[in-house]
């Protein structure tokens, strides 16, 4: 069963009710929260087009919402999801809109009859989040606020531009706020440790809860570039091999009457390797005639009655590694 069935079906009843300019005939609001009240001190709007002095709202829930948190946090305008004290907030209708568990609250408000007015529409979004919650992927990722100066600390103060701020506290500000990325700052060093986090499921599929482990990143960065030094080197090793090949190649095609075709050289090559027919065959996809007819030809070519003095032969000419072949033997 959805874990907010029991949640819809009390919450729908509710905002039945308040669907309408009605909805105050229709309804007791003492038994759909417990209080509402209005406050002078409230989350401050996020649009500069309504003014910021205005009341807040606050009202008690008779459900507990923080099961549906997550579900919030991944689609809302500008959620938040915070660990401690455990609340998620965003923005709807160009109003901050805070969750608890059993409280809510939104801002700015002009009255009472501005907040009973916009109430519905809240639940009404609420509600719809809870529907949909088997088709949404819950985030779980939580909002640990940094001060701005704490992070301007660790800018160089060069006020370089790169990041798209016009200085180092302005960034700092930004990125104190979640509004860009730590990765804009060319100049940051890299963290000491950083955070894995993994969901836990119920039996259901449901994620449930997130377990998070500190992973030593220095260590880890130094065993990635370690690995993408030797990547790095045996692209170097293998690109000069090649470079070498293709001259070796050049060289002795000149020093032959008729020089060796590009498909003869890789016959020549699976040969020194000690393929048959058969499978040099079915290594370049060709017919065993056709195999038989370079080896012919390569043998005519370079002066040579067998397959060894062949090998022997490219691998003088350096058509190939040879400590290769041997290993591959």
């Amino acid at each position: 069963m959805n874990p907010f069935f029991s949640f819809l079906q009390k919450l729908n009843s509710r905002t039945v009710a308040m669907n309408g300019v009605d909805f105050l005939e229709k309804m007791d609001i003492a038994r759909s929260y417990d209080t509402l009240a209005l406050f002078r001190s409230g989350p401050a709007a996020s649009s500069a087009e309504i003014a910021c002095g205005a009341y807040g709202a606050r009202f008690q829930l008779a459900e507990d919402l923080s099961p549906l948190f997550p579900y919030i946090n991944a689609v809302a305008d500008h959620a938040r999801f915070y660990e401690r004290s455990v609340y998620v907030n965003f923005v709807f209708e160009k109003r901050l809109c805070a969750f608890y568990s059993k409280e809510g609250a939104f801002a700015p408000i002009g009255d009472m009859a501005e907040a009973l007015g916009f109430l519905p529409k809240l639940f009404d979004y609420i509600a719809d989040i809870a529907r949909r919650s088997p088709d949404i992927v819950p985030s779980h990722k939580k909002f640990k606020p940094s001060s701005a100066l704490d992070i301007y600390r660790l800018l160089p103060g060069s006020n370089c531009r790169i990041c798209g701020y016009t200085t180092c506290i302005a960034f700092a500000a930004a990125l104190s706020r979640q509004n860009t990325s730590v990765v804009n700052c060319p100049h940051l060093t890299r963290p000491m440790e950083e955070k894995a986090t993994f969901p836990v499921y119920d039996r259901h599929g449901n994620v449930v809860e997130t377990v998070s482990f500190e992973i030593d990143s220095n260590t880890l960065q130094q065993k990635i570039n370690l690995h993408e030094a030797r990547i790095q080197d045996l692209q170097s090793r293998l690109a000069s091999f090649e470079k070498n090949r293709i001259a070796n190649i050049d060289a002795a095609n000149s020093a032959l009457p008729e020089p060796l075709t590009k498909r003869e050289i890789e016959v020549l090559r699976l040969i020194a390797h000690g393929a048959t027919n058969k499978e040099i065959s079915a290594d370049l996809q060709i017919s065993q005639h056709t195999v038989k007819s370079h080896v012919i030809h390569i043998f005519s070519k370079i002066g040579v009655n067998d397959r060894a003095q062949a090998s022997a032969w490219g691998a003088i000419h350096g058509l190939f590694d040879v400590g290769l072949i041997e290993r591959r033997r």
